[in-house]
């Protein structure tokens, strides 16, 4: 199957999303078309900040992007959808009320809200360079048959970048202590790559309406991208993600080595067709993570 990437811009979360989906939307009615069970991650990584002005915390899922997400599916899927997270700093049953994901369920019979903590957990070898690691996984989103992955674009102090792939990956993993120890690890980007072998989203839609640049995932500042992407590839809309922050590829050692491992497309280096808007008219120059800062500078590569 051809590779593709929609592309629009985007000042609006909802709209955003409606926009971005039309071009994949026979691709993912068909694959919707064999489930009963939906799978989506957010990212509700901190739940015990301030809320920022307009009560829109940038370190967080908009919940109108879910909602226009599921609003776009309703005429071809009626069966279960389940929305998952675990929040590292703070409590996700707040989260899910503080964000309004609990309004959103209750407008829907067919939405559950599901916190982590509270559901069964598989444990699977995960092999890499340095030896091997016993690693507790969530259980639903790894049987998921259809893993959708909603986030913003951010800067991440450990990773260089988050977006759809690491909301999956590290968000996948149980606990906050064994999700620390993973990110203390300087060996993060490889376990990041052969966790990939394990789980991966079927569907990344990244909503770019703002993003958080200089002190990411969490305490970064707030900027405007103004563009909203998807993909069937995870890879590929992670690494169109990247260049769209300005952001050398290179730079960000997990996507390189997932496109290595043959799990998907890496932007520029494959042939993908960005549907939409033409990326070079939307970069917007994120300032990286201070250590980050001279890897993600933009070169020319191959």
């Amino acid at each position: 199957m051809k590779t593709t990437i929609s592309l629009v811009k985007s000042r609006e979360h909802y709209q955003g999303i409606q926009d971005v989906l039309i071009p994949l939307g026979k691709n993912i009615k068909d694959a919707l078309s064999k489930i009963n069970r939906l799978v989506i991650k957010i990212n509700l990584v901190v739940t015990k900040t301030p809320r920022r002005p307009q009560g829109v915390d940038i370190a967080v899922t908009p919940v109108e992007a879910v909602r226009s997400f599921i609003d776009f599916i309703s005429p071809f899927y009626q069966e279960k959808i389940i929305i998952i997270e675990e929040s590292c700093w703070g409590k996700t049953k707040e989260g899910f009320s503080m964000y309004g994901y609990n309004t959103l369920a209750s407008e829907y019979n067919t939405i559950e809200l599901l916190d982590m903590a509270d559901d069964e957990v598989i444990r699977k070898q995960v092999t890499y360079s340095q030896g091997e690691l016993q690693v507790p996984f969530n259980k639903t989103m790894i049987e998921a048959p259809f893993l959708v992955s909603i986030a913003r674009p951010k800067v991440h102090c450990n990773a260089a970048m988050t977006a759809g792939i690491k909301n999956v990956v590290v968000g996948a993993v149980e606990g906050y202590k064994y999700r620390k120890g993973l990110h203390t690890k300087k060996d993060l980007h490889e376990v990041m790559a052969q966790i990939a072998k394990i789980i991966l989203p079927h569907l990344v839609i990244i909503d770019g309406v703002v993003g958080m640049e200089e002190s990411g995932p969490i305490q970064g500042k707030e900027i405007q991208s103004g563009w909203t992407l998807a993909s069937l590839d995870a890879l590929a809309a992670d690494s169109l993600t990247a260049y769209l922050m300005d952001f050398e590829i290179k730079g960000i050692p997990y996507l390189c080595m997932i496109r290595n491992l043959g799990l998907g497309k890496l932007y520029t280096k494959d042939k993908i067709e960005v549907i939409g808007e033409k990326p070079d008219g939307l970069i917007t120059h994120f300032k990286p993570y201070r250590k980050f800062a001279k890897d993600l500078r933009k070169q020319k590569y191959q």
